[in-house]
C-alpha cells in the first residue's frame, strides 16, 4: 500500500532549527501513512527512539486532524497563511481535532519511550460528505466547517474514551496478514472517526445544546472519572464519589451523562470491558487473571458480562482473537 510522492499528504525534512538529523527511527518505518479513500488518509507513529524526533512537515491540502495518542505524546509548532505559529502539545492518553490552513510546521517527538501515535486526516469536502444530516451535534465551529463558509482555526484535545482507545490500539497493533487490510482500515477509521465526533458533542465545554456544567462542575466530573477507574478492584460507590468530589449524586449522574453519554455506573462497566480486551491482546493473560484485574471475583459473571459486551465469552476471544504485533 506505498503511496507516490502526488499520493502523500505529507512530505517531511529535517528541521533546520535543530541542526541535526534526527529522523532515524521515524523514516525507518516508525511513520506511516496510508490513503483510506481519495480525502482521507491515515497515518501512524509506532517505533521506540533513544533520541528526539525533530522533522519539518508541510501538508499537500487544508485537512481536519483527528488525532490519539496511546502512548509517548508529540508536541506540534505551525505556521499557517493568515496566522502566527502556534504551539501544540497532546500527551498520552490524549485525543483531539485540529483545523488550520493549509500549512508548514515542526513536531518534536521526545525520546527514551515507545511511541504509538495514529491521526486522520480528511479534506474538507470529505468530511461535510460523511457527517452531512448528523452535524447538529458537533461543536459550533465544526458545523460552520458543515455549512461551507471560510474554514475556522479550532483545536480541541480531550481525555480519550475507553471504547476510542481500543480501536486506536486495534488499528495501531493489528498486523496486516489479519484481515482483508484495506477493508479493515476503512471500517475501523469511519468507526474511530464517529466515536470521536459523538465524544465531542457530548463534552460540556463544546456541546451546541447549552451549557449544563460550569467550569468548576466540568473538572469535579473530570476528577470522579479518574477516582472511579483508578482501583478496578475495589471502586468507590455512587455515594461516596459524590463526597470526593463535593456533587449531589443526582448531579454527578447529570454530569456524567453529559461528559460520557453514560452514567456512572455504565460507564465502568464499560471501563472494565474495554480494559479486559485490552489485556488479553496486550499482556496475554488468561480468562482468571483478566477477570481479578478488572475487578471481578466471580470469573463467570466476568464471562457473562464480556460475552453480553461483545457477543464473544472471553475464552473463545482468547482461542480467536486476531494477531498483534508483539
Amino acid at each position: 500500500m506505498g503511496l507516490t510522492d502526488q499520493d502523500k499528504l505529507f512530505s517531511f525534512k529535517p528541521s533546520r532549527k535543530t541542526g541535526t538529523h534526527c529522523d532515524k527511527g521515524f523514516t525507518a518505518g516508525g511513520h506511516q501513512e496510508v490513503s483510506i479513500r481519495p480525502g482521507l488518509w491515515m497515518s501512524m507513529i509506532n517505533f521506540f527512539s533513544d533520541t528526539p524526533v525533530c522533522l519539518e512537515y508541510e501538508k499537500q491540502y487544508p485537512v481536519i486532524d483527528f488525532g490519539f495518542v496511546i502512548s509517548g505524546g508529540i508536541k506540534k509548532r505551525t505556521v499557517c497563511s493568515g496566522c502566527g505559529p502556534k504551539q501544540v502539545r497532546v500527551k498520552n492518553g490524549s485525543s483531539g481535532v485540529r483545523m488550520v490552513n493549509r500549512q508548514t510546521g515542526m513536531f518534536t517527538i521526545p525520546g527514551e519511550a515507545k511511541q504509538q501515535i495514529l491521526h486522520l486526516h480528511m479534506t474538507l469536502p470529505f468530511f461535510r460528505s460523511l457527517v452531512k444530516q448528523g452535524g447538529a451535534v458537533l461543536p459550533l465551529e465544526m458545523q460552520e466547517i458543515l455549512k461551507g463558509g471560510s474554514p475556522i482555526e479550532f483545536i480541541y484535545i480531550r481525555p480519550m474514551t475507553p471504547d476510542i482507545q481500543t480501536v486506536v490500539y486495534q488499528l495501531l497493533n493489528t498486523s496486516s496478514n489479519a484481515f482483508p487490510w484495506p477493508l479493515y482500515l476503512e471500517g475501523k477509521s469511519l468507526e474511530l472517526l464517529s466515536l470521536h465526533l459523538a465524544a465531542l458533542g457530548l463534552d460540556p465545554c463544546r456541546s451546541p445544546r447549552g451549557q449544563f456544567l460550569n467550569m468548576d462542575e466540568k473538572q469535579k466530573i473530570l476528577k470522579a472519572r479518574d477516582l472511579l477507574v483508578s482501583d478496578l478492584q475495589s471502586p468507590p460507590s455512587l455515594e461516596k464519589l459524590s463526597k470526593m468530589t463535593c456533587m449531589t449524586p443526582a448531579k454527578l449522574q447529570a454530569g456524567f451523562r453529559q461528559a460520557y453519554g453514560k452514567s456512572v455506573f455504565d460507564y465502568f462497566r464499560e471501563y472494565r470491558m474495554q480494559k479486559a480486551m485490552q489485556l488479553l491482546d496486550e499482556t496475554r493473560t488468561n480468562v482468571s487473571q483478566t477477570a481479578w484485574q478488572v475487578g471481578y471475583t466471580n470469573v463467570s459473571h466476568f464471562s457473562e458480562a464480556f460475552k453480553k459486551r461483545f457477543g464473544i465469552l472471553p475464552k473463545q476471544y482468547l482461542k480467536n482473537r486476531p494477531q498483534y504485533f508483539v
